[in-house]
């Protein structure tokens, strides 16, 4: 039997057995008297215990004695190795002598057990009071009874932990239920609209081919046509003569029996200006006329106020309203007179030939919007894609609006087999004598109160649609710079216009101080998508992080610019080089003889114009006029692996790179060297940081320039800003948990950055720019103009470099000339197009994602009508 101080005993015949029968004797009440009188007339059953019972009794006075050595040594505060060995020692030096420590059993008296049992139960006490146990202490039960109540209370928070992470585990599960149903709600009412859109255009482009007359075949297609002449030819028409009569002698006939308009047509024929437009009696060239239903609703469509109850930033509009990439309806159009056609006749064939259906001279509208019915089916959009004839119907504005062809969205198309002859000559010209009053004073007060520090050209832009601007004087430009990479969905989107009046009534800004309601949600979005399309140490496709360094998450910081973005992003990688540093060497963080504090950054790179991110920004005409600098950055050459090992060392904190360079010339990091880059970081201790600014949110193709690479090339921290709210003031910093760990309250601050406007609008761009049919269609428009740019070099090889730059919609022609490409940017700029400088030698093309083939033929046209003027 286990007697609690390590000796073992069989039951009733041992000490315990012993000693309880002793000790029930003295619990009896009797006086003493009594109790000895008792003793000496019958005494206990063992009178003379044997030597066993001694033994027994000499081994626990051994370790009792251990006891009371291991609480003393406890008492002096010495490690459990030392008390170990000391307690060890002594009871081996006991056990050596155990004779000495009792007296032999010949030489007790009767008397002598009763002593025996008397001195075991003080001894007993002394051991409960040094344990801390009842003072009614029974050897062996007392142990028992406490290890039954730990083994009680450990089972007890054993089940209360269990009971704990069973209902977490039901919550989040709840949660995630909830989230897939609520995503499936989603998708099949996105279904389901899109579905009725395809529907009702189909019946629309029905009736509007059976109240459509049959297009005029001319004799000789190839002749110019004269507008007077065609107005005659079509005015013969049967419905053409049918409508004049009605205009002219309307009380003599009845008007003709028609068929019972819709509810939708009926609504439309109450517009009070439809009469007005239909009767305008103006005149278009048969090419650049479109039927008169369509113009009709396109005029209808500008100016009656939209519906209620729809939701525009979602639902794109309908095909047959006025192109929304266009102006609404302006007074003063035929301010500009139409643009020049320099097209000679060998240029007409090569584009005729080009297209794989002819669209102009007499064919409709319609014809062309069935060859796109099924792009429409696929393809959902904030803007819709005019057709040909729509864009030339534009044309009382001189601009750049006569597209060669048509190209749907899924409709294979014939490149070119020569560069376009249309815009060898300028249309626009902006010298002084061209400029409005309005302008010119517009001008003159921006050169004297505003700080001189941009080059701006003379015109003042006044108003924009989708990836059209016009300026205050008429002039309408197809802006393939979108804001420097910023509108991702193009000028004045009713989707964002939405958010931004419904957010400004209810709560524009708060500060900081407090949470608001789209912060969170904005950041939840980030962190999900990166989740599921890669990046950050997520592989692609992925539903958990790939690496031990991103298991704990992602967290996000909001700024007001992609400077802040970097900013905060070179602060949380110092403070993150000297606790890693402090660790290591068992240092403290603020000790400033700390060593890990030098950033690395690249040659040709742009991370902003603040003191700090100027001093990574590596561009000799940005960084001169302001040094001395931020200290102990070094700078190397992009794609150089041999420069990273000694590039990158141990007291290096953070390395800040872009994937694809914006500025410094749209040149991309190859996967071999970001891989080198990578591990090099991970040697060190350092921190990698991309600069996403400009090539990420989808301009390179995916979410991030890195999401579609392994997961060794991945960053700890990604910064983003320009087209995260299509033109509203927000950047943010993505970083793993590992990272973000370092920061705590008051490390870092804005007053600005997450306002609940600006997250608003970044969450509602931000899911628009992830749906799945946006991505595909962008895709497809991005290869597609590649393919117009792969081909330039071959043409041009005498002012081209032999390979076009960068991905997706961010790409780069390189000169070997370095003063062609502010050159190609005029001269672009005065045929109507908007493009961007590069670095040194380049032409950088940064339109909105969501343009169509339509605008990407023309700026195609443009573009090698400004390289054929170069060249002469």
């Amino acid at each position: 039997m286990y007697n609690g101080i390590g000796l073992t005993t069989p039951r009733g015949s041992g000490t315990n057995g012993y000693v309880m029968r002793n000790l029930s004797a003295l619990r009896v009440h009797e006086t003493a008297a009594d109790r000895a009188a008792a003793w000496d007339v019958a005494p206990p059953k063992h009178r003379e215990p044997d030597e066993a019972i001694l033994e027994h009794e000499r081994k626990r006075k051994v370790e009792v004695k251990c006891l009371e050595l291991q609480l003393q040594l406890e008492d002096d505060g010495l490690d459990e190795a030392t008390i170990e060995t000391r307690v060890d020692e002594l009871r081996t030096t006991l056990n050596k002598d155990l004779a000495s420590l009792a007296p032999s059993a010949k030489k007790l008296k009767p008397s002598d057990t009763h002593g025996i049992a008397a001195a075991k139960k003080a001894e007993l006490d002394r051991m409960a009071r040094a344990l801390g146990t009842r003072s009614n202490y029974t050897e062996g039960d007392a142990f028992d009874r406490e290890k039954q109540e730990e083994n009680k209370m450990r089972r007890m928070v054993e089940r209360e932990e269990r009971e704990r992470k069973r209902e977490e585990d039901k919550s989040k599960w709840l949660e995630q239920k909830q989230k897939w149903e609520a995503e499936k709600r989603e998708r099949d009412r996105l279904r389901r609209r899109e579905e009725d859109r395809i529907r009702r255009e189909k019946e629309e482009t029905g009736r509007r081919k059976e109240r459509m007359p049959p297009p005029p075949v001319p004799a000789f297609r190839d002749r110019p046509r004269d507008y007077r002449g065609e107005r005659d030819r079509r005015s013969r028409s049967p419905r053409r003569e049918r409508d004049i009569r009605r205009r002219r002698s309307p009380s003599r006939s009845p008007p003709p029996r028609r068929r019972s308009p819709s509810p939708l047509q009926s609504k439309r024929s109450r517009s009070p200006d439809r009469a007005g437009y239909r009767h305008s009696g103006s005149v278009t060239p048969p090419s650049r006329r479109s039927p008169p239903p369509v113009v009709r609703r396109s005029r209808e469509r500008s100016e009656s106020p939209p519906r209620r109850g729809r939701d525009r930033s979602e639902t794109p509009p309908r095909r047959r309203g006025w192109d929304r990439s266009e102006s609404p309806p302006r007074k003063d159009r035929e301010l500009s007179p139409p643009p020049p056609r320099n097209e000679s006749d060998q240029d007409r064939g090569r584009n005729s030939s080009r297209s794989p259906r002819p669209t102009g001279r007499g064919r409709s509208a319609s014809s062309n919007s069935s060859m796109s019915a099924s792009m429409h089916s696929t393809v959902r959009l904030a803007h819709p894609l005019p057709t040909r004839l729509q864009i030339l119907a534009r044309g009382s504005s001189a601009t750049p609006l006569v597209a060669p062809r048509r190209y749907a969205s899924n409709v294979v198309s014939e490149l070119p087999t020569s560069p376009s002859t249309r815009y060898l000559k300028s249309i626009y010209d902006f010298s002084v004598n061209t400029q409005s009053a309005a302008t010119k004073n517009t001008i003159a007060l921006g050169d004297e109160y505003i700080l001189p520090v941009y080059a701006r050209p003379p015109f003042v832009l006044s108003h924009g649609r989708g990836s059209w601007v016009w300026d205050a004087d008429g002039r309408k430009f197809l802006d393939f710079s979108a804001g420097i990479a910023v509108n991702a969905l193009g000028h004045a989107d009713p989707g964002v216009s939405e958010v931004l009046q419904q957010q400004s009534a209810t709560l524009l800004h708060t500060s900081n101080v407090y949470y608001n309601e789209w912060a969170p949600k904005l950041a939840e979005l980030l962190v999900t998508l990166t989740n599921k399309e890669g990046g950050l140490g997520y592989a692609a496709g992925g539903t958990s992080p790939s690496s031990s360094a991103a298991k704990q998450g992602a967290k996000v910081f909001f700024s007001n610019s992609g400077t802040e973005a970097n900013e905060g992003a070179l602060k949380i990688a110092r403070k993150v080089g000297k606790d890693r540093w402090a660790t290591a060497t068992g240092g403290k963080v603020d000790d400033p003889s700390c060593p890990k504090m030098r950033i690395v950054c690249f040659e040709n790179s742009f991370h902003g114009r603040s003191m700090g991110a100027l001093s990574v920004t590596s561009t000799e005409k940005y960084q001169m006029p302001f040094r001395p600098l931020i200290p102990g950055v070094s700078v190397g050459k992009l794609n150089d692996l041999e420069c990273l090992h000694r590039l990158i060392t141990d007291d290096t904190c953070a390395v800040i790179v872009e994937p694809i360079q914006g500025e410094g010339g749209a040149t991309a990091a190859t996967e071999e060297w970001l891989r080198a880059l990578r591990k090099r970081c991970d040697e060190t201790g350092a921190v990698l940081i991309f600069d996403e600014i400009q090539c990420g949110l989808y301009r390179s193709g995916n979410l991030w320039a890195h999401s579609a690479l392994p997961i060794d090339c991945h960053p700890d921290v990604i910064t983003m800003a320009k087209p995260l709210a299509n033109g509203y003031p927000i950047g943010a910093v993505l970083l793993r948990d590992t990272i973000a760990s370092t920061m705590t309250a008051g490390t870092h601050g804005t007053t600005f950055g997450g306002s609940p406007t600006a997250c608003a609008v970044g969450h509602h761009v931000l899911n628009r720019l992830s749906d799945r049919v946006f991505v595909a269609h962008m895709k497809e428009m991005s290869g597609y103009m590649n393919d117009r740019l792969e081909v330039l070099p071959k043409w041009f090889s005498a002012i081209l470099q032999p390979h076009v730059r960068g991905r997706g919609f961010i790409r780069g022609l390189g000169f070997n000339d370095v003063s062609h490409p502010g050159e190609v940017v005029q001269l672009a700029r005065e045929r109507g197009v908007f493009l961007l400088t590069a670095g040194k030698d380049a032409v950088r093309l940064v339109p909105s994602l969501n343009v169509t083939k339509e605008e990407v033929d023309i700026a195609m046209d443009v573009l090698e009508g400004c390289l054929s003027s170069l060249r002469g």
